[in-house]
Order: structure tokens, then sequence, then C-alpha cells
């Protein structure tokens, strides 16, 4: 019996290589609002990073334009210090942009780097260029009707050909007749709050929203893992 009880006794070693630890993607961006805008929204761009590095944040919008959100200026700090998050303000201290579409969807990405971004091909008189912006993703090209691929087409330039890490998450637009109206009665429970809400005689979670569904109803939350970093629709 003596045995048994000395096994029962032998102290536990750490057994740490076998449970799967989840670490902070490089590189994070999110929106205010779950990315859900109608014309006139100011939208909150929040970005976090794992490590100390250097920033870029790009905007495609609905139409193709392509905007950098981070630095607001050409010769602004790029530098930002891991695990922190910041908040991507615009010029004045407002916020990231205006939605000024008034339906469709874009893009921000941000891209993250351990050492400096190349931002001299876009620059011009000490701002950005958006001529040089919208030469560089060609807009008229196959990479039109993929916004992520004309914001890394940007990133890629100002690396030359250097490593980068990137996140990127799309944001839509409605129309405020659509997007404001509120919910719908339908037979199906959303789930949440079972209230009764005076104005249509329903719960305010119960029924149809406007939110619900595909890329015109809603954004959904797809992960997709990239070589070079992850997608988020």
């Amino acid at each position: 019996m003596l045995i048994p009880l000395l096994l029962f006794a032998w102290p536990l070693t750490p057994g740490h290589a076998d449970i799967p630890t989840q670490k902070d993607p490089p590189i994070r961006v999110w929106l205010n609002d779950d990315g859900k805008y109608i014309y006139g929204d100011r939208a909150k761009v929040y970005v976090k990073s794992a490590e100390d590095g250097h920033l870029v944040v790009l905007r495609s919008d609905a139409q193709g334009n392509v905007k950098v959100l981070w630095p607001v200026d050409v010769e602004d700090d790029q530098q930002i210090h891991g695990g922190k998050k910041y908040e991507v303000k615009g010029r004045g201290g407002r916020e990231a942009f205006v939605a000024e579409d008034t339906t469709g969807q874009g893009v921000v990405l941000a891209a993250w780097s351990k050492t400096p971004f190349d931002f001299r091909p876009y620059e011009r008189d000490g701002q950005w260029d958006l001529q040089a912006l919208a030469d560089a993703t060609g807009r008229q090209s196959a990479s039109a009707g993929d916004p992520e691929t004309r914001l890394r087409i940007v990133v890629d330039s100002m690396k030359g050909g250097g490593q980068y890490e990137y996140d990127a998450v799309t944001y839509v637009l409605y129309s405020p007749r659509l997007a404001r109206v509120g919910y719908y009665p339908y037979p199906y429970a959303w789930g949440g709050w079972w209230g009764y809400d005076p104005w249509s005689g329903y719960s305010p979670w119960w029924g149809y929203r406007p939110w619900w569904g595909g890329p015109y109803f809603g954004a959904r939350a797809v992960i997709v893992p990239r070589v070079s970093g992850f997608r988020r629709w």
C-alpha cells in the first residue's frame, strides 16, 4: 500500500506546454456601434497591438476612395505601445471619420510593423497626397471590387516588400429609413429583453431587426485566417 500512496503524494510538475494559451493578435481594429452607420454618423476607430511597433490605419469608403486615418499628418508619430488601446482621432481631436455615404460598405484596415512605414510616396507638401493614394490602388482595376486588397496595395508599397501584420473590419452604411424605423413584427424571437413596446405592440427585441441578415441587413462576424493577418467581415 505504500507505493500507491507515494504516487499520489508525488508533486505535480508544471504541464503548461500541454495547455494551449490564447495570445493577443499582433494588431486588432474595431469600430463603435459594431460598424453599423447611417449618413452623418461619426465613426470611432480603436486599435490595439500586442507589442510596441509602428501603425498605419487606412479607410476605403463605399465609393472606393482611400484615406489615411492614422497618422493624421505624414510627419506625425507612427509609434504605439503594445497592450494599450488607442482611439484613432481625426483632425482637431474629432472622431476618425464621418459616414458620408448613403448606403454601401467600407473597410478600415490597421497595419502594424516593428519597423517604420515609408510614407514618402504619398506625401505632398507635408500632407497626404490623395491623388497618389488613388493612383496606387487603381480603383478602375480588378481590385476595385475588393476594398481590403485595395488597402493592402497601399500598405505593401509603404513597406517596400517588408513584413507587417494587419487586421481589417468592414462597416455598413444603411439608409436612414431602414436603420431608424425600429423592429418589424415577425414570428421570431431574436432574444434579449421581453418588454412591451407601446408603439408597435411588440417587445423591442421581438421581431425582425434591420441589422439581421447578410451584407445589406447586418454585418457578420466571420474571421478568416490569413498568412499575414486575419480578416473580419
